[in-house]
């Protein structure tokens, strides 16, 4: 069995940290990001590698009336309501001087003329799967949501990541019975257990970051039979590792992740096991030449992977064929 590269990045914008992030603050990030979504795709294309973008349901739509007719006839109720996208677009609005911050129709059109690239879903409103008092049938009518918002770009979606990695074995029958056959969950670390309100807790901190730059976890490749499949509900690929940004700050750290997963991809390599990279295309945003020399880096050690050992790159959705 050949080794499984696969990549998913979480689209987002505003949309994932509407609830800590200042929108002014982030215009240069998340122009920058837009901008970069070509060179992504173009990039990947150049190496054979297929990629899962999961991406905010809202970014479908190109504005603010679009987005009130497609948002969920159901709203979440979380106990913290900063966690509501549709509480924060109440009391903050979606102007179209910052359609920037919300919106990305025509970079969704860009993902599907590139084959091997994947548009999956990241909920429509950025949906938080393990908040307490959460209404499961508000879940079901997101899932809705972000599947009407894709109709007119003919992309049925059968994957999915769940937002802040909120991962929720209750919600998995619903995401089934909505289309979904693949998700990504959680590195098998008590480290990545999810947890509800942004709680990670200091020592979960120290060694999600930790064990980036050095081994403080299990293995991060895994056997294509390892992979989860229960009657009735999505597939359960396991990610591998977060590509943390460049930092100006941290020279030193900065190559050092960048071996780490060069490492560990060659180790999925010669054991015939799946790699599964991921990361948020608006890390790239602040520092966009740096991240893209890395990610040239990763993308070239795949290459030399393929040659010597076989090794093949699939999006989340192609598993289902094979698991």
């Amino acid at each position: 069995m050949e080794g499984i590269f696969t990549i998913s990045l979480d689209y987002e914008l505003h949309w994932g940290v509407f609830d800590k992030r200042d929108r002014d603050q982030r215009k240069q990030c998340y122009l920058n990001t837009k901008k970069l979504v070509p060179e992504l795709l173009q990039i990947f294309d150049k190496h054979d590698v297929h990629v899962t973008w999961a991406t905010v349901g809202a970014l479908f739509a190109k504005n603010a009336e679009e987005w009130q007719r497609l948002k969920p006839v159901v709203e979440p109720d979380y106990i913290h309501e900063r966690y509501s996208a549709y509480n924060w677009v109440q009391e903050n609005g979606l102007p179209s001087e910052k359609n920037w911050a919300h919106f990305s129709p025509d970079e969704v059109k860009m993902i599907q003329q590139y084959d091997g690239q994947e548009l999956a879903t990241h909920t429509f409103g950025h949906y938080y799967c393990m908040e307490p008092n959460d209404n499961p049938q508000a879940f079901a009518a997101d899932l809705d949501a972000a599947n009407k918002a894709a109709e007119p770009f003919n992309a049925p979606m059968v994957s999915m990541v769940f937002p802040r990695n909120q991962f929720n074995d209750a919600y998995l029958k619903i995401c089934y019975d909505k289309g979904i056959r693949t998700v990504r969950s959680n590195p098998d670390n008590w480290f990545w257990t999810p947890v509800a309100d942004g709680s990670s807790g200091l020592m979960r901190k120290v060694f999600r970051t930790g064990d980036g730059y050095m081994s403080m976890g299990k293995r991060t490749s895994y056997g294509l039979s390892t992979i989860k499949k229960a009657q009735g509900e999505p597939l359960q690929l396991p990610a591998s590792r977060l590509l943390r940004s460049w930092s100006p700050k941290y020279q030193f750290t900065n190559t050092l992740r960048l071996k780490r997963i060069l490492n560990e991809m060659r180790g999925a390599a010669k054991n015939g096991e799946c790699y599964h990279l991921w990361w948020h295309p608006e890390n790239f945003g602040d520092h966009p030449q740096q991240n893209m020399a890395d990610l040239k880096v990763i993308l070239d050690e795949y290459t030399r992977l393929k040659s010597k050992y076989g090794m093949r790159s699939w999006n989340m959705g192609e598993y289902i064929k094979f698991v």
